[in-house]
């Protein structure tokens, strides 16, 4: 078993890039079903890999940007995408619309938002 309490966040996130890769080459054999719960299964990782004081800046920030009519658009496209393949597509414009929008809503996350792109990428791609 890893010991992963001696290591930084940011080599914890790249083991979980490095983890999710895998996920990635498979994603060409995998069912739509399949490639959303990678999907899923990548931002839970993430996430429980953040600090505690990044986690309350990140729940603050989302719910100042879940007003916005361009984050209620991009999630009602995932709500209402017809196939699982056009929910992927719906999926993967959601999660880059939400970063951006919660990179301009506290400039102070732009670090972890990079970290969570960084993973984020091996599934998204």
């Amino acid at each position: 078993m890893l010991n992963l309490s001696n290591i930084s966040t940011y080599q914890r996130l790249l083991l979980v890039t490095v983890l999710i890769f895998g996920t990635q080459l498979q994603a060409q054999t995998r069912s739509p079903q399949q490639v959303l719960a990678a999907m899923e299964k990548c931002r839970e990782q993430v996430i429980s890999q953040l600090s505690f004081g990044d986690k309350m800046r990140m729940k603050s920030a989302m719910g100042a940007i879940q007003s916005s009519p361009r984050f209620i658009a991009a999630n009602n496209a995932v709500a209402n995408a017809s196939t699982p393949e056009a929910q992927i597509t719906a999926r993967k414009a959601f999660a880059k619309l939400k970063l951006d929008l919660l990179a301009q809503q506290d400039p102070s996350l732009v670090p972890v938002i990079e970290k969570i792109r960084e993973a984020q990428a091996a599934v998204l791609n």
